[in-house]
């Protein structure tokens, strides 16, 4: 924050602070763009969602900032090269100039997914409400809400959420078909609708 002339307040982006927390969280090293490999387990599509949630929860967070241009254009660079070096490792093309190739500037998955293009307009407004996909920064606990998901058992889209373990040896595919799907998917969470995850953990699921 700054003065001014007049003694009016200017509000900026703290833009070093922002760095270091994309570089605590893994899509950043050495200040360069860094594939986050703990969503390599996904999709397209929820990789895609995934970023954007990011992306979404700073704008929205620094909506008010007279430099709010200049934090687009920096997540822009640094959040898509991160995307895109993932999705190269994902699909095995090497470089991010194939991948770009590959699914086009907005690294659109199949079932046209793009990665956020926002505008770079300074709105100088605060959003009274935190935007909730910021969570995504800090782990991948549950995608579920970020769209597209459906049940793995039953293939219902109604109140879908993440069922997780801690560790793979934790699953028992002998006796359950989810902790069989898991398996083959080599994955700790799994989407499944309310109905299926009560199941799940109460024991009575199909097997």
């Amino acid at each position: 924050m700054s003065q001014r002339g007049s003694l009016k307040l200017r509000l900026e982006v703290p833009i070093d602070h922002i760095k270091r927390k994309l570089s605590k969280v893994g899509f950043l090293k050495s200040n360069k763009s860094y594939p986050r490999f703990i969503w390599l387990h996904h999709n397209h599509d929820q990789i895609i969602h995934l970023y954007n949630a990011v992306f979404r929860g700073f704008l929205n967070y620094y909506s008010f900032a007279h430099n709010y241009n200049r934090l687009v254009s920096i997540l822009s660079l640094y959040l898509k090269q991160s995307c895109a070096k993932l999705l190269a490792t994902k699909f095995n093309l090497g470089t991010m100039k194939k991948t770009y190739v590959k699914f086009g500037n907005l690294l659109e998955s199949p079932k046209k997914i793009k990665f956020l293009k926002p505008s770079y307009k300074i709105s100088l407004k605060f959003n009274s409400k935190a935007n909730p996909n910021i969570a995504a920064l800090y782990g991948s606990k549950s995608i579920a809400s970020l769209e597209g998901l459906k049940c793995s058992v039953c293939g219902s889209d109604y109140r879908v959420e993440m069922h997780h373990i801690r560790a793979m040896k934790d699953l028992n595919p002998k006796i359950s078909y989810i902790d069989r799907l898991m398996v083959k998917a080599y994955r700790k969470q799994i989407p499944l609708c309310r109905s299926c995850h009560i199941a799940k953990h109460k024991g009575i699921e199909s097997s």
